[in-house]
């Protein structure tokens, strides 16, 4: 009879880690997003303008369309002005984009526009200087990192109105 007790214990602790180990992929499941987030520019908004940097405030769009909230706790962007990289900047608090919605996220990124004095000469009226913002947002239980890439036009001046950016 001792020898029945004992084998029964096994079995019950095998079944546990089969358990444990068929739930806890299917519970990482909700940890990724199954579509990637859709990401717009809406505006470069000048905060700080000085001779070797200057700071400018991205407004992005981020659209959840999955039917899970999207939560980041982290991030970064890179502004790329005619394929040149001009700023660079890190999301400083968490965002939350509810699932099938979408969130209004401002990332701060300091660089160096001087160098774009040269290209403001050769634009023109109605083509702009095309720009790339590059970046991604860290979520999930394993900080997994969701890039985004965003081009178009910047139009000047850059100015608070949203026709300053074009997608």
């Amino acid at each position: 009879m001792a020898i029945v007790a004992r084998s029964s214990r096994i079995t019950q602790r095998f079944r546990c880690w089969v358990a444990l180990l068929v739930a806890l992929p299917l519970s990482a499941c909700g940890a990724f997003p199954a579509h990637q987030p859709e990401v717009q520019l809406l505006n470069i908004q000048p905060e700080t303008v000085g001779l070797v940097a200057q700071t400018f405030m991205l407004s992005l769009k981020v659209s959840n369309p999955n039917d899970s909230a999207l939560h980041a706790k982290a991030g970064e962007a890179r502004l790329y002005v005619r394929d040149r990289q001009v700023a660079y900047g890190l999301l400083d608090k968490p965002i939350e984009v509810p699932a099938y919605g979408s969130a209004t996220v401002s990332i701060p990124v300091t660089g160096n526009f001087l160098t774009l004095l040269g290209d403001l000469g050769s634009i023109s009226a109605g083509a702009g200087l095309p720009y790339t913002v590059k970046g991604y947002l860290v979520t999930g239980m394993f900080d997994m990192r969701v890039p985004f890439t965003v081009t178009g036009a910047l139009h000047l001046p850059l100015s608070p109105s949203p026709s300053a950016v074009l997608p």
